[in-house]
C-alpha cells in the first residue's frame, strides 16, 4: 500500500440505540445541572464571606464610635481553603 497522504478511511462507528442516546442526553442534561449548582453554591459562599465581613467591619466601627472594645470573635468553623 503507498502513502497517498489521506487518512485511510475508517468504517463509521455503529448507531447506538435510540434508548441509549435518551440516557446519554439525559446524563449530559444532569451534568449541566450540577455544574451550574455547584457554581451558584460557589459563588454564594464568597457572597456570603464579603457580607460577614461588611457586618464584622460595620460592628468595629459601631464600637469605636461607641468607645466599646471587644474580644474578637473566634472562628466557629475552619476556613476553606
Amino acid at each position: 500500500m503507498t502513502y497517498s497522504g489521506q487518512p485511510e478511511e475508517m468504517p463509521p462507528p455503529p448507531r447506538p440505540a435510540s434508548g441509549e442516546l435518551r440516557d446519554r442526553a439525559k446524563a449530559a442534561k444532569l451534568r449541566h445541572k450540577a455544574a451550574k449548582a455547584k457554581l451558584k453554591a460557589h459563588s454564594l459562599k464568597e457572597r456570603a464571606a464579603r457580607l460577614e465581613d461588611k457586618a464584622s467591619a460595620w460592628e468595629n466601627h459601631a464600637d469605636q464610635l461607641d468607645g466599646v472594645t471587644r474580644a474578637p470573635p473566634t472562628p466557629s468553623l475552619p476556613p476553606d481553603e
